[in-house]
């Protein structure tokens, strides 16, 4: 009866072992679950927003901005001596060049969603030792809806007597991050000039009120 009262307790023993054991295990993944997600998605949705920015401005610079002149956008009306009276959107234009670059980022983000980006667990620990060790994390990245665009200005001192007037594409996009166990969406906002142009002496008031608002 001894062996078998023995045989008994190590199994008990065994087994009451392999309880700690796992839930040792248990409770390391939820408190590694619990404090590095945060750090993951974190490091996730920068990356993503930042190439998204990135593709979504090279697009732009590449297929739209080399291709327009200032005088495409704004028609200045100057008087006999010369000096600018009158200057006036290009609405038809400035359209135009909206939806063109809505089409261009749109397939810039396209293409994005076909790569394949990861981020080495290393990054998590904030070391550059380690910033490019550990097993890969794959991110997903996936345009989500529709891209607006719009034609912004802005009026900046240029010297004595000059304004340079700076014209920019605001490009906003909403794309869906993902990572294991997790997704959510982000907004892309980004602001890429385009064109310029410098006035000398004073700016009459009828170009300061320049309205863009017919971008879309």
């Amino acid at each position: 009866m001894l062996p078998q009262r023995f045989k008994l307790s190590r199994q008990a023993r065994t087994f009451f072992l392999l309880s700690i054991i796992i839930f040792i295990i248990i409770r390391s993944f939820l408190f590694l679950e619990r404090n590095i997600r945060p750090t993951v998605w974190a490091l996730a949705k920068v990356k993503a927003e930042a190439l998204a920015v990135q593709a979504i401005n090279t697009a732009v610079l590449e297929k739209v901005a080399q291709q327009i002149n200032y005088q495409d956008l704004i028609q200045i009306t100057k008087d006999k001596d010369g000096r600018i009276v009158f200057a006036q959107v290009n609405n038809i234009k400035v359209n135009s060049i909206c939806a063109e670059t809505a089409l261009h980022a749109q397939k810039a983000l396209n293409e994005l969603e076909k790569e394949k980006i990861a981020i080495p667990l290393g990054q998590i620990f904030d070391s550059y030792i380690f910033a490019h060790s550990g097993p890969k994390i794959p991110v997903r990245l996936a345009p989500v809806g529709y891209i607006n665009t719009e034609v912004i200005d802005r009026f900046e001192d240029a010297g004595i007597n000059q304004v340079r007037h700076k014209i920019y594409l605001e490009v906003q996009a909403v794309v869906r991050i993902g990572i294991p166990l997790l997704s959510d969406r982000a907004e892309i906002i980004t602001t890429v000039p385009i064109v310029d142009a410098i006035y000398p002496g004073k700016v009459p008031d009828t170009v300061i009120n320049l309205d863009f608002s017919g971008g879309s």
